[in-house]
């Protein structure tokens, strides 16, 4: 049942990404709003069940972006697992450790597309500053989304028929 309830969240997170992120974007840089939940996810399932489904939401983001085809798939994989993997051993009721750990995975996410883009795309003027205000950006809507998504966790609601 938990697992369902994660996979809801995370194709309405996919819908957030597609249709509200970009209203979010400043210098042409749209927030990803499915690192967020994949960083939250990670702590409350186990990777059996969460690689998978870091694999199927990642393609989805994917085929909305074709130039980017496994950019965002091997990118959601690589989080999900070092978030499953590591999260044992971060005191997670602390904002500055899970900012600095939301931080990290950005880095690794944004890290994975400069990369790309040095290699398939002309270097551009300025591309660096962009990533490293991607990072930024990015790691405060994230932050945010985490503990947002965490105070909705704790509302229970209960249909009485």
């Amino acid at each position: 049942m938990k697992f369902i309830k994660f996979v809801v969240l995370g194709i309405f997170a996919l819908y957030f990404q597609l249709i509200v992120a970009p209203h979010f974007a400043l210098y042409s840089i749209i927030p990803n709003l499915l690192i967020a939940y994949f960083a939250f996810i990670s702590i409350r399932i186990r990777s059996k069940i969460l690689l998978p489904l870091a694999f199927f939401l990642g393609l989805a983001l994917d085929i909305m972006y074709p130039p980017l085809l496994g950019l965002n798939t091997i990118s959601f994989l690589i989080i999900s697992f070092i978030v499953n993997k590591f999260h044992m051993s971060v005191n997670k009721q602390r904002l500055l450790i899970v900012s600095v750990s939301i931080l990290f995975l950005n880095f690794i996410y944004y890290s994975i597309f400069y990369i790309y883009h040095i290699f398939a795309i002309q270097l551009m003027e300025g591309i660096f500053l962009l990533y490293i205000f991607s990072i930024i950006y990015n790691t405060l809507i994230s932050v945010v989304i985490v503990y947002v998504l965490t105070l909705l966790e704790k509302f229970k609601i209960t249909l009485n028929v």
